[in-house]
């Protein structure tokens, strides 16, 4: 069974995001529309970011262009679309806004390239992607920007696929450790107790250390970097939890390891608001580090390129079973296998 019928009936919205530029995104995105046109089903396409353009706008180098067919769904900014070879149908104009102008919400009309750029929130993107839908969109496939795991969310999406490869290092050891550190602060498991109390400190975006009777202490920052001094003002004896809504940082972990010794736990919104490396989080394990998520994401794929744009590759059966061996109940797929 092809890829895209894998998925279809299964899921509503697809988030593809990229460890780094170059992994081969775009390369799956491409190869999920042509699988969908040839199989008759619509699809709905938009992005977190800006992509689609020619030239990478950060390294200068050539890339990949998002190809569509006729029946697409595009959600995108109205002034990209001005283009000659682009034939399609307004559906409709969202009241959401880019540095190109307002998004829209087009049926294409012909086989043809095009620019995608997004809502940059949650709300945006779940708005255009029920656009989409309403629109007849079998599945909606979210274009995640470099650096923004965020769109990995389960706010935003119902399944997730990560693209990897060469271009994240020359050393496949590193490319495998990395990744399967990635996948493992997208796999983290979801904390079992007070998930309303918790829903509620995220709705409010508020940091919170939670005691081991349920009681919440609101600490008022906006963001946990560099919170350790106030943190310290607000933990007890007690003190079972502390939840962060946004970000979190090395820092921010290391600060709550270092005041509790491991005795209090870690709740995040969700895997995509970590940003630690490998050797860090490591190290902040063996110290006792717990922790948890609040939204489980729901990881369904890998996506390997075994180029990279400075002229080195991988043998790409190897790198593939490296990774099957440790995510086994995942799909591993080489972007470039026909």
């Amino acid at each position: 069974m092809i890829l895209i019928d894998q998925l279809i009936g299964k899921y509503n919205t697809i988030s593809l995001i990229g460890m780094v530029k170059n992994a081969g995104k775009t390369t799956l995105l491409n190869e999920l529309i042509d699988q969908a046109y040839w199989e008759k089903t619509i699809l709905g396409l938009t992005s977190i970011g800006y992509d689609g353009e020619k030239t990478d706008s950060v390294t200068n180098t050539p890339k990949p262009t998002i190809e569509v067919f006729p029946g697409t769904l595009v959600a995108t900014a109205q002034s990209l679309l001005n283009r000659e070879h682009l034939r399609y149908e307004v559906l409709e104009v969202t009241d959401l806004t880019t540095v190109f102008g307002p998004i829209v919400i087009v049926r294409m009309r012909n086989h043809a390239e095009v620019e995608l750029i997004g809502p940059r929130s949650n709300h945006g993107i779940e708005k255009v992607s029920r656009i989409m839908k309403n629109w007849g969109a079998k599945l909606v496939l979210i274009d995640g920007a470099l650096d923004r795991v965020s769109s990995a969310s389960p706010a935003l999406a119902d399944g997730v696929f990560l693209s990897t490869g060469a271009a994240l290092s020359r050393d496949m050891n590193q490319v495998v450790n990395q990744t399967l550190h990635r996948i493992n602060l997208l796999r983290l498991k979801s904390v079992t107790t007070n998930l309303s109390d918790f829903k509620l400190l995220k709705e409010n975006n508020q940091i919170g250390i939670m005691d081991d009777k349920g009681h919440i202490d609101v600490i008022h920052l906006k963001t946990g970097i560099n919170a350790g001094s106030e943190l310290k003002n607000h933990l007890k004896n007690n003190s079972k939890y502390i939840f962060f809504p946004g970000a979190v940082t090395y820092s921010t972990l290391k600060d709550v390891v270092d005041l509790t010794h491991g005795k209090v736990a870690v709740v995040v919104s969700d895997g995509s608001k970590l940003f630690v490396e490998r050797d860090n989080y490591h190290e902040l394990l063996a110290k006792g580090l717990k922790i948890f998520v609040l939204d489980e994401i729901n990881l369904i794929g890998v996506s390997i390129n075994p180029f990279s744009p400075k002229g080195y590759y991988f043998d790409s059966e190897i790198l593939k079973q490296r990774l099957m061996e440790k995510v086994k109940d995942l799909k591993v797929i080489n972007v470039f296998e026909s």
